[in-house]
């Protein structure tokens, strides 16, 4: 660099000697053919006054204001170690108070450097002294009883053996939390893709367990494990005991990572909300409605809707390269890991066999075109009247 710098300066001065644009170009050609500059870089050097690497020295800044930095480092602690852009309007003022109350002595040398500090001096006077303020660690909150119970762990990405469920909830609010509205108890299986729907009117604790309950009781087949979120519906000494008396192990998610319940969380969008959307339901015959509706879906979904499960996941530079295995129905997954008894396979593979599965999307698509309420008071209405025939 020193070399190049020689040479520069040397070539600057026959440069700006030169007379014409003809010199010039050159002159221009000539570094750029012994440095391997840019013509337009050539000639920024050549015009600059100084050159990188030719021992520039850095100006000296004037030191008066250090009798000063005492008493402006004590207002800088007074007010909590603000930055210069805030300290500056008011350091005479606090440094004038702090000398009243005896912090600082100050004379009148130093009220004059004080109150004639530019913002930017102050600035770099700042910036080369440390805050003497001790950080504060934040105490970790102490786990509750309940959390103490419930470990919190995650599934494995592969995880294999059918029975380990993922529980979760999807609100039906149509966009305001306000008031009382409806739930979907959503539960899916990490290793068959088995899953069921249940709505519910508000998440109590009590209604939650009873429909959870009801759920897991009725699976097709053993479970050994649930996963659910933090939230107060879940997270109680109801489920807790439902677990242990099953001896089924009950973990719980990080908080606030939804990616450690995955599996039940990428199925509330193909199973819930293309389903249902997302209006509000607020009252009891729409949450009857979407149980009648969910019964039809489950049923088509688990015997008829093929999914695929991610078998391997390699990385080649910014590609990601995903294989998957064969599309396979849930209730075909259950089979092959042989956990259905063979009464259940042979029940199954008789319903799939006989059941047309157009006619079930049929029925699905009617349910949800119909109106919720109007749909519940047709049907209480003729009740009423096949009721009324059959006294006649």
């Amino acid at each position: 660099m020193k070399c190049r710098g020689s040479y520069i300066l040397g070539v600057r001065k026959r440069f700006s000697d030169a007379e014409g644009k003809a010199e010039k170009t050159v002159i221009i050609e000539e570094v750029v053919a012994v440095l391997n500059y840019h013509r337009k870089y050539a000639i920024h050097v050549l015009n600059a006054s100084t050159v990188r690497g030719s021992g520039r020295r850095k100006r000296k800044r004037s030191s008066k204001y250090l009798p000063a930095k005492p008493v402006i480092l004590k207002a800088w602690e007074a007010l909590d170690f603000p930055c210069a852009e805030r300290l500056h309007p008011v350091l005479a003022v606090t440094a004038d108070l702090l000398a009243q109350h005896g912090e600082v002595h100050m004379s009148p040398e130093v009220r004059l450097l004080v109150a004639t500090i530019s913002r930017p001096t102050l600035a770099r006077l700042l910036s080369k002294s440390r805050s003497t303020k001790a950080p504060r660690l934040s105490v970790p909150r102490k786990r509750t009883q309940l959390e103490q119970q419930v470990p919190i762990e995650r599934y494995a990405s592969g995880e294999l053996r059918p029975g380990a469920l993922e529980i979760d909830l999807v609100e039906h609010n149509g966009g305001s939390s306000l008031g009382h509205f409806a739930y979907t108890l959503s539960v899916v299986d990490v290793a068959t893709g088995y899953s069921r729907r249940r709505a519910i009117l508000g998440k109590g604790q009590t209604i939650v367990h009873k429909e959870l309950a009801e759920i897991i009781l009725n699976w097709p087949y053993a479970i050994w494990g649930i996963h659910t979120d933090n939230g107060a519906e879940f997270l109680n000494h109801q489920l807790i005991r439902f677990c242990k008396d099953r001896k089924i192990a009950y973990t719980r998610s990080r908080p606030y990572k939804k990616n450690d319940n995955p599996h039940v969380e990428q199925k509330n969008f193909q199973h819930v909300r293309r389903l249902v959307g997302y209006e509000r339901y607020d009252t009891p015959e729409q949450v009857e409605w979407m149980n009648k509706l969910y019964d039809a879906y489950d049923l088509y979904v688990n015997l008829f809707q093929p999914s695929q499960k991610l078998i391997s996941k390699d990385r080649h530079g910014s590609k990601v390269k995903k294989r998957y295995d064969a599309a396979k129905t849930p209730l075909q997954r259950a089979i092959e890991a042989g956990v259905l008894s063979p009464e259940q396979t042979s029940q199954y593979r008789t319903m799939a066999a006989t059941l047309n599965p157009l006619a079930l999307y049929r029925q699905l698509e009617a349910q949800v075109r119909q109106d919720p309420e109007k749909s519940m008071q047709a049907a209480a209405t003729g009740k009423g009247k096949k009721g009324k025939e059959a006294a006649n």
